[in-house]
């Protein structure tokens, strides 16, 4: 009798074990097909461009990147080819723009190279001179001058008495013309040519009279150089003279 129940509580504990051993192959078969292996443990990117591509979001929406350089044509077409309407279109504008600037500056006149060095753009100068003149009855006179660099020049002179008060000014014009030598001179003309002020260029902001009418003043006068332009428009009106 001893013998037969040792061999009963063996096959027990040996049917046990089996059950138990199964159990946990069907449980780690189970884990092993919901999840993949590393699924909890994902490797960090690697590259510059994984980082990137993981901030942009490109795992669930389309990422459309513009190119890096933009690719601008500056050759002319070759032969037989001919531009777009757009370089066309800004071509005509161009070549429009060079001839009414071209007719402008005719119709505007020429002065010599040497008033086109000094004077590039127009510009004004002021200043209070002697009343050089015998039937000025003045004691000075304040005096706005501006020279273009197409040879031509305006002015508004207002006499002052005794007293300081200055008077109606006036407007004139005429043509004006400058020396190569060094220091340059200014040289005023009136409308028929007569020569009437001569300046000498003693700095680039500053004319100092030289002679007035053909009379040189005692003391030494300047105009001084404005900062802004005065146009002179009371002789807008008035036909420009002709200058050469």
């Amino acid at each position: 009798m001893p013998e037969p129940v040792l061999n009963l509580a063996s096959r027990r504990s040996s049917l046990t074990l089996t059950a138990a051993a199964l159990a946990g192959a069907a449980l780690m078969a189970g884990c092993a097909q919901q999840r993949t292996q590393g699924y909890y443990n994902p490797p960090a990117a690697s590259t510059v461009t994984d980082a990137q591509y993981q901030g942009e979001g490109a795992g669930y929406r389309p990422v459309v990147r513009a190119p890096s350089q933009l690719q601008i044509e500056l050759k002319a077409p070759p032969p037989g080819q001919t531009r777009g309407k757009s370089d066309a279109s800004n071509a005509a504008a161009a070549e429009a723009a060079e001839a009414n600037a071209a007719s402008a500056a005719e119709a505007a006149g020429s002065g010599s190279p040497a008033a086109h060095a000094l004077v590039p753009q127009a510009q004004t100068y002021m200043g209070t001179l002697p009343c050089l003149t015998p039937s000025a009855q003045c004691a000075a006179q304040r005096v706005t001058l501006t020279l273009a660099p197409n040879g031509r020049w305006r002015s508004r002179t207002a006499y002052m008495d005794s007293t300081g008060n200055l008077g109606k000014p006036s407007a004139e014009q005429g043509c004006w013309d400058a020396t190569a030598e060094r220091p340059p001179r200014v040289l005023l003309a009136d409308a028929n040519g007569n020569q009437r002020v001569e300046f000498v260029v003693a700095a680039n902001n500053v004319l100092r009279v030289k002679s007035v009418l053909g009379k040189s003043p005692n003391l030494n006068y300047s105009l001084t150089r404005q900062p802004d332009l005065d146009a002179i428009d009371e002789l807008s009106q008035q036909p420009p003279p002709k200058c050469s």
